[in-house]
């Protein structure tokens, strides 16, 4: 079988693994009251013609409501919509990681390592995929990151500075999903610029200007849309103004404080991933003398760290993606080697952001939000290291041998991430919420409270009635049809905060929603733990002068919900 033929069966196969993945995950891609509503939310009022910042809190750049708002536009607004958006986005994310991986990798192991995303990092559950889950705004700048890097990192050809603009124009895009990534963005493509050839200064500074001019568009139609306090303040755009529950969360997530441990497990993964590369180069290339002593002196160290960073508690969950910040720092190292090539700028370029991004979480990589996007750049960086290891391997029969091993092995591992995502979701025993077509789960406990605080509002609701859902859940408003007519719709601690509460309950006083749905979501994460006790203790307090209730929808939940007093229908 020649070589086209072969690769037109590789790609049937990944495409069938694609489908029957899908199938298996559907629906449990991420939690149901945390994050997807608000995500199905933020597109739906879009959707319905209410203008970002102004008529809705949002913490972010524009970009990315606007573009899952069109799909709902287009095909009704559900979360099935949001899972095409999803899926929509996912194709993009692929062809950016293609054209980037492209750059450091022959065509083989460019398609190869694209394919393994997809298992491993697009159908990641724990609401760190990018079919439903919380990382959006992430997963959408870091395909325009790819792509900004693979444009900058080009081979010399026509209108070199007209290429650097566009890839300026791509950062500046990243910026309109999220500010920082936008300056990671022009960090990486500045560093393509000036490693690819020869440093153009000139063309660096025409693609951070160009980043600059569409960012600052783009930001500036949203100002005189909504204006400049709901975008810069109530919005924090611009990363200003981010309240100290925000900043607990983010050190609490990191990982830093369990540095030890974390650093062990960065060291055990790296140790590991780089024995696998070893043994194949061991196995696959004659051992001359001098070959084998160096292979046996590396592979003593290698066995070294194992042993030392698992006695120190490395060897946990962390195994698979642990090793990330590493290949990112080596790919900096070995693109820097080979600058003045594409392939040397584009390593570089991709460790750079990779290393930047993973400031969120530099340990404990594991499956779950914030690590996916990160994880890309990563790849990126371990799949050209891969292609330079078979580059040195002396001989063209050498090199042509281990290329083959090494790509051998990148299909073995698309194959167990696919076996091992089958086996995740297969064993996650959720089942579907009821009204999302199948597109959300949870278990079966869980479920069953939702239909049921569903059943109570439906039960009391009227034509135009409005829902609020306190802290966290506007699962509930896609289920019942109610709208939140809030701007701030989401109240976790950090968006609720001392200093706007009386803001909301000015609003709460404002609007007077017939419906009120206190869900018992705990935010342990971010330190106040329970509305209404830990926070929000004015605004409940509010409700319960002003609404009949609480009602218990549900003997199996905690959940709350009050009816406006005097309202028909308000009585338990």
């Amino acid at each position: 079988m020649t070589a086209r033929p072969r690769a037109a069966l590789a790609a049937l196969g990944v495409a069938v693994a694609t489908a029957a993945l899908y199938f298996v995950s559907k629906g449990k891609w991420s939690d149901a009251i945390v994050d997807s509503g608000i995500e199905w939310a933020y597109a739906d009022a879009l959707a319905r013609g209410r203008v970002l910042y102004r008529d809705v809190v949002y913490w972010f750049g524009p970009f990315t409501p606007h573009f899952q708002a069109a799909f709902f536009r287009v095909f009704g607004s559900s979360f099935r919509s949001l899972a095409i958006a999803g899926a929509a986005a996912s194709l993009g994310i692929l062809a950016a990681l293609w054209a980037c991986l492209r750059r450091v990798a022959s065509p083989r192991d460019a398609l190869l390592g694209a394919a393994l995303a997809i298992p491993a990092l697009l159908f990641m559950p724990n609401s760190g995929g990018a079919i439903i889950g919380m990382g959006y705004r992430i997963w959408h700048p870091a395909a325009f990151t790819l792509l900004a890097i693979a444009l900058a990192s080009a081979p010399a050809g026509r209108s070199p500075a007209g290429r650097a603009a566009l890839a300026g124009a791509c950062a500046g895009l990243a910026g309109l999903c999220r500010a920082e990534w936008g300056i990671m963005a022009v960090a990486g493509v500045v560093t393509a610029v000036l490693l690819a050839r020869r440093p153009r200064p000139g063309r660096a500074a025409t693609a951070a200007v160009a980043a600059l001019l569409v960012f600052a568009a783009g930001l500036g139609v949203a100002v005189l849309r909504a204006g400049w306090r709901a975008v810069l303040g109530d919005g924090h755009v611009l990363l200003l103004g981010v309240s100290p529950e925000t900043r607990r969360f983010l050190v609490s997530y990191s990982g830093i404080r369990r540095w030890p441990r974390g650093l062990a497990e960065l060291v055990y993964s790296a140790a590991l991933w780089a024995g696998v590369a070893l043994a194949v180069r061991w196995v696959v290339l004659p051992k001359s003398g001098a070959r084998r002593g160096v292979s046996l002196g590396v592979a003593a160290a290698v066995l070294a760290l194992l042993g030392l960073s698992a006695a120190a508690g490395g060897a946990g969950g962390g195994v698979a993606f642990g090793a990330a910040p590493v290949a990112c720092l080596a790919a900096i190292v070995a693109g820097f080697l080979r600058r003045g090539r594409p392939s040397g700028a584009a390593l570089a370029a991709c460790g750079l952001v990779g290393l930047l991004a993973f400031h969120r979480r530099p340990f404990h990589i594991v499956d779950g939000a914030y690590v996916g996007p990160p994880l890309l750049f990563a790849l990126v960086g371990g799949v050209g290291l891969l292609h330079l290891a078979s580059a040195s391997a002396g001989r063209g029969a050498d090199r042509r041998r281990l290329a083959v091993a090494n790509s051998a092995g990148l299909a073995v591992l698309i194959a167990a991430a696919f076996g091992w995502r089958m086996t995740q979701y297969l064993g996650d025993e959720r089942v579907p919420v009821a009204g999302t077509r199948g597109m959300l789960s949870a278990s079966p406990t869980r479920a069953g409270e939702i239909a049921d605080a569903v059943r109570a509002i439906r039960e009391r609701a009227r034509p135009a009635d409005e829902l609020v859902v306190l802290p966290e859940g506007q699962l509930f408003n896609a289920l019942t049809g109610l709208p939140d007519p809030l701007r701030h719709e989401l109240l976790i601690p950090g968006y609720l905060t001392g200093d706007n509460e009386p803001e909301v309950l000015a609003e709460l006083e404002r609007q007077l929603p017939r419906m009120i749905l206190v869900w018992p979501r705990p935010t342990d994460e971010y330190g106040p733990a329970r509305f209404g006790d830990d926070y929000g203790r004015r605004i409940l307090e509010w409700i319960e002068r002003n609404y009949d209730g609480p009602i218990a929808p549900s003997r199996r939940g905690a959940a709350r919900l009050y009816v406006r007093r005097g309202a028909p229908g308000s009585g338990a």
